[in-house]
């Protein structure tokens, strides 16, 4: 009779472990681990959620990583990175949800949350802008420049013609720090400046524009830059 490989019988104990606490009780590594079995049907995948960790960090950097670095880690192929990015694209669009279905003024920490996951583990520098309705509910997300490092270069004039476009009464417009360094540059200061310059005469409203780090963001608005 042919043995079972063992690995299969530790799978069928994390899965049970999972069950028993719906997750609670396990460590980062195991639900990673758990998530990865669909990924790799004839191997352990202990050891390469150990590894993934190891890398980044902790389980939130992993799903949040860019897609290159992920294939840079050896064991990663294209079934892992589908797996973790279908997780990430399910909590993204989760928090998207959380922030339409009430003002953003009112729910400002579902804001701050959806921007920071979106952004604070990116290795290069990207602009959004979410525009809002008159009850300031978003209207949409959108990605309006990428970078590199930490320089970004973002329209004013494609600003403009986005809140036309989509009717929007207001924006908060969002860019991360790959540095982590969570202060407004001369050239952030600059561009806001510009972009509510640009918007004034439309009575469109910069609501805030947030500096996303990996351990926190910077607000205009509290900092009285607006």
């Amino acid at each position: 009779m042919t043995e079972k490989p063992e690995y299969l019988g530790h799978r069928s104990r994390v899965r049970e472990k999972f069950l028993t606490s719906l997750g609670a009780e396990l460590h980062d590594y195991e639900l990673l681990e758990i998530l990865l079995f669909a990924s790799s049907s004839r191997k352990d995948t202990k050891a390469l959620s150990k590894k993934l960790i190891a890398k980044f960090g902790d389980i939130s950097a992993v799903v949040n990583s860019d897609v290159e670095m992920l294939r840079s880690v050896e064991g990663v192929g294209e079934a892992a990175i589908t797996q973790i990015k279908i997780i990430a694209q399910i909590l993204q669009r989760m928090l998207k949800n959380s922030v339409r279905k009430k003002s953003a003024l009112n729910n400002w920490s579902a804001v701050l949350d959806y921007a920071s996951s979106s952004l604070k583990n990116l290795n290069y520098e990207v602009f959004r802008v979410l525009f809002l309705d008159k009850k300031h509910q978003l209207i949409e997300d959108e990605l309006l420049g990428i970078g590199e490092n930490d320089q970004v270069f973002v329209s004013s004039k494609t600003i403009v013609k986005k809140a036309l476009l989509l009717s929007a009464v207001s924006i908060i417009l969002i860019h991360n720090h790959p540095s982590g360094e969570l202060r407004a540059s001369a050239a952030d200061i600059k561009t806001t400046n510009e972009i509510s310059a640009a918007l004034k005469n439309l009575e469109i409203k910069i609501l805030d524009h947030l500096i996303i780090g990996h351990a926190g963001h910077f607000s205009f608005r509290e900092e009285g830059l607006l």
